[in-house]
């Protein structure tokens, strides 16, 4: 069984830069991943990518790019049926049509879900986005998802 990590919260927020600090930790904590698919440089990834990694065997997608109207259920389909992921960390915001998105692909592929928000400061966004990265290792770890 598959599981979604929603990464959730209003426009503006760090979802996208959390998502971005996740997908940097996991690759340095795990030098010998492979990258099976990558929209962007992987080596110098910026917001709004698509990121599928294996480690240690298992498959981890990450989808940065959660706005409304940006096809996101579509996204998170193709993600689902081409990859196979065994975690899924994705950004959506917290209400409308991403968080519908979400819930249809739990839904339709029978996972588990996870939500979380960012945390949100008015200073300090990138020591604040990397936290949440290693929190959200730290929750995949103690879930022995990782």
């Amino acid at each position: 069984m598959s599981t979604i990590i929603g990464i959730w919260n209003a426009s503006g927020k760090g979802k996208s830069s959390s998502i971005l600090s996740l997908a940097n930790f996991l690759m340095s904590t795990y030098p010998s991943h492979r990258v099976v698919h990558c929209n962007k440089n992987p080596s110098a990834l910026t917001i709004d990518f698509r990121l599928i990694l294996e480690i240690k065997g298992k498959i981890y997608a990450l989808e940065s790019m959660g706005d409304p109207n940006s096809g996101l259920e579509r996204r998170l389909d193709d993600i689902m049926v081409t990859y196979k992921p065994d975690v899924l960390v994705c950004a959506t915001r917290t209400r409308g049509n991403t968080v519908l998105a979400v819930q249809n692909i739990k839904a339709k592929y029978s996972s588990d879900l996870i939500w979380s928000s960012t945390y949100q400061t008015s200073h300090s966004h990138t020591l604040v986005n990397d936290a949440k990265a290693e929190h959200l290792h730290d929750l995949m770890r103690k879930l022995s998802l990782i």
